[in-house]
């Protein structure tokens, strides 16, 4: 199965997007356009392994351009700095995976040292206040 939809970054609005991994096996991420400087994207380690708060690539996106990645990729995108970007944001299922024991008991593995200041998340990590401070009107999580 799939799932699709639009994400909008404008300047003033919704700036970024917290760390996260996706409720998908595969991602496709298309820019569809405008302007904009800054909303890098931020790709740490796959989600369960050791590594998996450690930073290993910033994407950056051009409109017309699309990047595939594994939904337990752990990412997230950057504040953006100015202008207005669109992306077709489009999950794809496997039902088959979904049933499979690597699937529904996913082996993971203790986190190697201290993570990257960029891969944490407010939203999803328990000890997030433990390496950075809480942006502001976030530290309800």
């Amino acid at each position: 199965s799939h799932h699709c939809f639009v994400v909008r970054y404008r300047e003033g609005e919704d700036l970024g997007l917290d760390m996260h991994v996706d409720d998908s096996e595969v991602t496709f991420n298309v820019c569809l356009g405008f302007e904009f400087s800054g909303a890098g994207l931020q790709f740490c380690g796959m989600h369960g392994s050791p590594d998996h708060r450690k930073q290993r690539f910033t994407y950056g996106h051009r409109p017309g351009r699309c990047i595939v990645h594994l939904g337990r990729h752990r990412h997230g995108a950057d504040d953006i700095e100015s202008g207005e970007r669109l992306n077709l944001i489009l999950w794809n299922r496997s039902s088959a995976y979904r049933r499979s024991r690597e699937f529904q008991s996913p082996e993971y593995r203790r986190e190697e040292g201290v993570p990257d200041e960029t891969c944490l998340s407010y939203t999803h990590d328990r000890d997030y206040g433990v390496f950075k401070s809480y942006p502001v009107g976030k530290d309800a999580f």
